[in-house]
């Protein structure tokens, strides 16, 4: 198990998204957008980014609000992490800005500084106050409306998820990122984003696929000269290869990546590859070697370096122990546990537990060996048991990542998708079957195994709730939460809903095509759901009818809502869908009347009403009830 190849230069110059408009310095104000812009697109220049951001710094004015703000973001991620205490100042920068009226006034800004945080916080180890700043991030993202804050916090949390084991959120988070960045032409980052997505594969247990995806974007960054992208999807690739135990031809993947990094005299990505090659070289028996590594790394590779750092000492634990000096091995062993702990891998203390108990083995004592042996079991049966439970939503979002390689094979990606899925099914009788034999011989799994199923059935029926198109809630699971919030209604408390559908939808599908028509039918689906407040609802009840149940609401904010929402979806550019396609809804809007609604279906009908008499009136409006 490795830690995956670091991203720090790569982050610290990530996201500079922001807002708008007065001036002070040389640079015109369409000059200063022009260089926030590039450093957002394309920030492949690393060693120009400090120059950058200090130009935008001496020529953005104190009044131009929304550019400082702009500024004060792009500041947080840019700082050189190389440097003595760079990381504490600034962790302590980010937290001032956020302290700032100026900024908790600003949710964007709020988002993009909480964000930064997070990943400082992540650099620095502390894992569990990195993904709690990560959560913050994607929801102050959501309040924001911003399709590229979304995307840089879902993609920072799906990374983090992905190499704590919940593949099932982190694919969720990456592939959502992936479609925001495609849309929004983000071609830079959606080949970031999908280095992670192939990374992913690769720790969920499908390295073959990962290499795929791996290959593909060497390609690509050869094509572009992008060195330093080039020599991260080598370190992975060489990660890829061990997964698959061809440990020769990662062998020479991380020299490629040793000389690389020693061309740019980068001490810590040297001493970092150097620790990863030392496991290689372990497993193909070359102990010499891996030790000589190990030893030119040690000086460089820190505490705070965490997950290197926690390989260093396992890795050197391991040599030791095959010399015969198990005592010398242990106290090695209890730095690493310590560091695995601390960045939360599960895979590292599977690893590590299994070398302790050989330690005390060797050593013969038989309790502490037989004590690290059941650890280690237990780490190894928790990861089984996530990754059993997450298989659905791997095979679910397969398809996904399938179109992003290549739209035009979306069919067979399909096809292929539910040929695993059935040959999944197939391996999970068999699974099931092997886990009751292994019951009669330890009585443990039995529980472990009913609670895998238990999440299991969890996430079929969150699948069985949601409309596949659009990812809303389906027509079954919006009238149950419908029907509830009718019968939980009390007098001063309103409960309003809108029924709207799209304009004219069958000439949508005659003319453009399905294809088209299920991309306008998602673009609604996006548009009301970013109109909708905590605590809202709306689902996918039709073909092209949707439904949203709006709790305390009266019938004046409902209609408000709904025009904003015709405003939106009238407004959306569908250009890059296809050209000259525009689409509106009419929206038909009621609230809750205890004298004439006795059930869910007559209030529900009056709003149909509404809707009719929109669709009679014009179309493109909204009406309330009578």
């Amino acid at each position: 198990m490795k830690l995956d190849f670091p991203k720090s230069i790569l982050w610290a110059s990530f996201l500079l998204i922001l807002w708008q408009p007065v001036h002070a310095g040389d640079l015109s104000l369409d000059e200063i957008d022009k260089l926030f812009s590039q450093l957002e697109t394309d920030p492949s220049q690393f060693e120009s980014i400090p120059e950058q951001v200090e130009l935008l710094k001496q020529n953005i004015a104190a009044d131009d609000i929304p550019r400082t703000l702009r500024l004060k973001r792009a500041l947080c991620w840019s700082p050189d992490l190389t440097k003595e205490n760079a990381l504490d100042k600034a962790l302590n920068y980010a937290n001032e800005q956020l302290a700032l009226p100026m900024v908790q006034a600003d949710i964007p800004s709020q988002a993009d500084l909480t964000l930064c945080r997070g990943w400082l916080l992540q650099e620095k180890g502390v894992m569990a106050d990195a993904m709690s700043d990560y959560n913050r991030s994607v929801a102050l993202a959501y309040q924001s409306e911003e399709p590229r804050l979304i995307a840089d916090s879902r993609s920072l949390r799906g990374a983090l998820l992905s190499y704590q084991g919940n593949f099932a959120d982190a694919l969720e988070d990456l592939i959502t990122s992936q479609h925001l960045y495609e849309s929004l032409n983000q071609t830079y980052w959606a080949r970031y984003n999908l280095l992670e997505l192939a990374t992913s594969y690769r720790r969920f247990g499908d390295p073959a696929t990962a290499i795929r995806y791996y290959e593909d974007l060497l390609q690509k960054y050869t094509e572009i000269k992008d060195s330093f992208a080039i020599v991260g999807v080598k370190a992975e690739m060489a990660m890829a290869y061990e997964t698959l135990e061809e440990y020769d031809k990662a062998l020479i993947y991380y020299r490629e990546v040793l000389a690389s990094w020693e061309a740019q005299k980068d001490p810590v990505n040297i001493a970092a590859t150097r620790v990863n090659m030392s496991g290689t070289l372990i497993k193909l028996g070359r102990l010499k070697e891996a030790k000589a590594e190990l030893e030119l790394a040690f000086a460089d590779v820190k505490p705070e370096h965490v997950g290197f750092y926690a390989f260093k000492h396992l890795f050197m634990a391991q040599i030791l122990l095959a010399e015969g000096k198990p005592m010398d091995a242990l106290p090695l062993l209890q730095i690493g546990e310590e560091s695995f702990r601390n960045v939360e891998n599960s895979r590292g203390l599977a690893e590590l537990y299994a070398t302790k108990s050989q330690a005390y083995a060797a050593l013969e004592d038989w309790a502490n060996a037989f004590y690290s042996l059941e650890i280690q079991n237990s780490l190894h049966t928790q990861l089984d048991s996530q990754l059993q439970s997450q298989r659905t939503t791997e095979m679910r979002t397969r398809f996904d990542t399938d179109r992003i390689e290549n739209e035009n094979r979306q069919l067979i990606a399909y096809q292929r998708l539910r040929e695993k899925e059935m040959a999944i099914l197939q391996e999970n009788k068999l699974l099931q079957f092997t886990i009751i034999i292994m019951g009669i011989i330890i009585l443990s799994i039995v529980s472990i195994f009913a609670y895998k199923q238990a999440q299991r059935s969890k996430l079929m029926e969150r699948l069985a709730l949601t409309d596949h198109l659009t990812q809303l809630a389906n027509r079954r699971h919006t009238y149950h939460e419908g029907e509830a919030m009718f019968r939980s209604a009390r007098p001063g408390s309103p409960l309003s809903v809108i029924l709207f559908d799209a304009d004219h939808f069958k000439k949508i599908n005659d003319h453009f095509g399905h294809d088209v028509g299920d991309k306008v039918l998602i673009a609604m689906a996006q548009s009301s759901v970013g109109q909708m407040r905590k605590g809202d609802l709306v689902g996918r009840i039709g073909g092209e009818e949707f439904l949203a149940l709006l709790p305390h609401t009266t019938l004046e904010q409902a209609v408000e809502i709904a025009e904003r929402l015709r405003l939106t979806i009238e407004t959306t550019d569908l250009s890059e869908v296809a050209p000259g396609l525009g689409m509106s809804i009419s929206a038909g809007v009621a609230t809750l009347d205890s004298s004439r609604d006795k059930n869910f279906s007559s209030f529900l009908n009056r709003a149909d009403h509404a809707l009719y008499r929109a669709k009679h009136n014009g179309r493109n409006r909204v009406e309330k009830e009578d």
